[in-house]
């Protein structure tokens, strides 16, 4: 008889592990909060349009990059079509210069040069790396758990030719890259690339690398309809999603799992648990916080997180398609802005006309997104109304904001949607209502080869989610699902088997 997995989560990380787990001969049931799967790459409708609250551009998008084969297997691609952005985003300064960060590396190269010839070297340093780290792909295929030393040194062969970008990029900032152009306009852009100086380079430099291949686009449809295309793999297979089933407990008995307690009092039994969710709410709300890894807690007490955001969008009878990017466009402000506890510099416009199947023809959907801290919204949101007004503040705010760059727009409105940490905390779970996970040191990594997907003093019980796969994203959720059923499969004494649908 097949051992029944019982699944915590229809997240990517989730649907991920389920999918390969029914690959591979499980029985799998996975138990999901909401009424939809996806987690945190999901969308939502007000009236005539679509909100997405994820993905920006994918990884693997096309043939080129490993995690290509993972969207193969998942069923998350095969006919889906994709935009391949011309411009990852810009940066408009108060005197009107524009920097336009292109995807093509020799025009990014050529326009940085145009701008700022005195920093040719600099903009010839900064393009040089991204184009050798454009040959760069994670590796795909056995979890750090199960490498011996003949795949670590294969993995180290294939790493070398990046090895001195990758260490050069360790702990730089946004901010810091900035640093090496001397033109003004063009430092404070740099830094603002990404939206947020603090952020590491790794994000701007990892991202125009896969993109300046076209193997990292935008999946049309937005989130949902992705998540929605692995949850039909997942069903093609014979697996089985409960909705609307909340897990407050993980089951065990004499060290072992043995399935959940849900939150209606039901049970649901099983060989094997995988939670895809929330490490820390694992460790010390579906468990009892008495077991865990001295990885995990240097993490939880010392690590640094990747900021949560927040998210004011619109829905617009106005047509703003001839201002494409991925992530948008930061305009540097007279005088700093107020913002969700945050003092702005740049306000960032983004719209989605990119994506038809979000708004009718001739409307759009545009909005702000920007960097918060956990530590304003958490009192906030223990009192409905501050917090609700807060909202309101900041659309208003933004409305006022978009309206100066795009004349008319405030009056264009026709939805307002604004999405907090205390919003994505409360969809997900998520700790401190993070979007990502850790940024990891070099220390870190150093000092430890990968985040345990186990739990000490307890067996059958298995962690599944971005946080065990840092930085997180989606990428991260699936290859933490798939690897979390490879390690399942090497226990049970069985090969780990992956095919296309």
């Amino acid at each position: 008889m097949a051992k029944k997995v019982v699944i915590i989560g229809a997240g990517i990380a989730g649907l991920s592990a389920g999918c390969y787990a029914r690959m591979n001969g499980y029985d799998v049931e996975i138990h999901e909060a909401h009424s939809a799967p996806g987690g945190l790459c999901t969308s939502w409708r007000r009236g005539d349009f679509v909100i997405d609250g994820c993905i920006h551009w994918l990884i693997g998008s096309a043939p080129g990059s490993g995690y290509y084969r993972i969207w193969e297997e998942l069923g998350a691609i095969q006919g889906r079509r994709f935009v391949d952005h011309e411009v990852f985003s810009r940066v408009v300064g108060r005197d009107g210069r524009v920097l336009h960060f292109y995807t093509d590396v020799d025009r990014l190269e050529g326009h940085l040069k145009d701008l700022a010839p005195k920093d040719a070297g600099a903009a010839s340093d900064l393009c040089g790396m991204i184009r050798r780290l454009a040959g760069f792909s994670p590796p795909i295929g056995k979890p750090a758990e199960l490498m011996g030393p003949l795949d670590g040194m294969r993995m180290m062969a294939r790493m070398r030719p990046y090895l001195k970008d990758l260490m050069a990029l360790g702990g730089t900032t946004m901010a810091s890259l900035g640093e090496r152009f001397t033109d003004p306009f063009v430092r404070s852009a740099i830094a603002n690339a990404t939206f947020d100086g603090k952020m590491p380079a790794m994000a701007l430099v990892m991202t125009l690398a896969p993109m300046s291949r076209r193997t990292a686009g935008y999946p049309l449809g937005g989130s949902l309809a992705f998540a929605r295309a692995i949850e039909k793999r997942f069903g093609e297979l014979g697996g089985t999603i409960v909705y609307g089933s909340r897990v407050e407990k993980i089951l065990e008995r004499d060290g072992r799992a043995i399935g959940v307690r849900l939150a209606g009092g039901e049970e649901a039994t099983g060989d094997v648990v995988i939670a895809a969710c929330d490490l820390r709410g694992t460790l010390f709300g579906l468990l009892d916080g008495s077991r865990v890894d001295p990885v995990h807690r240097e993490l939880l007490e010392h690590g640094r997180l990747y900021p949560p955001i927040v998210q004011a969008m619109f829905g617009a009878d106005m047509d703003l398609s001839g201002d494409l990017s991925c992530l948008g466009t930061a305009y540097e402000l007279d005088r700093p802005l107020e913002l969700a506890g945050r003092q702005l510099s740049h306000f960032v416009v983004k719209n989605y006309c990119f994506d038809p199947t979000f708004a009718p023809a001739g409307k759009s959907v545009v909005g702000t997104m920007t960097s918060a801290d956990w530590s304003y919204w958490e009192p906030l949101s223990a009192s409905r109304p501050a917090y609700l007004a807060e909202k309101e503040r900041i659309a208003a705010l933004c409305r006022e904001e978009i309206d100066h760059r795009h004349p008319g727009f405030a009056s264009k409105v026709e939805i307002a949607d604004v999405a907090t940490p205390h919003t994505f905390s409360r969809y997900t779970g998520n700790w401190k209502g993070t979007f990502m996970t850790w940024i990891l040191s070099g220390e870190f990594q150093r000092k430890h080869r990968f985040i345990p997907k186990t739990v000490p003093g307890l067996s059958n019980v298995y962690l599944a989610s971005m946080w065990t796969d840092p930085p997180g994203g989606i990428p991260g959720a699936a290859s933490a699902g798939r690897g979390v059923v490879q390690l399942l499969c090497h226990a049970d004494h069985r090969p780990f088997t992956a095919a296309k649908p």
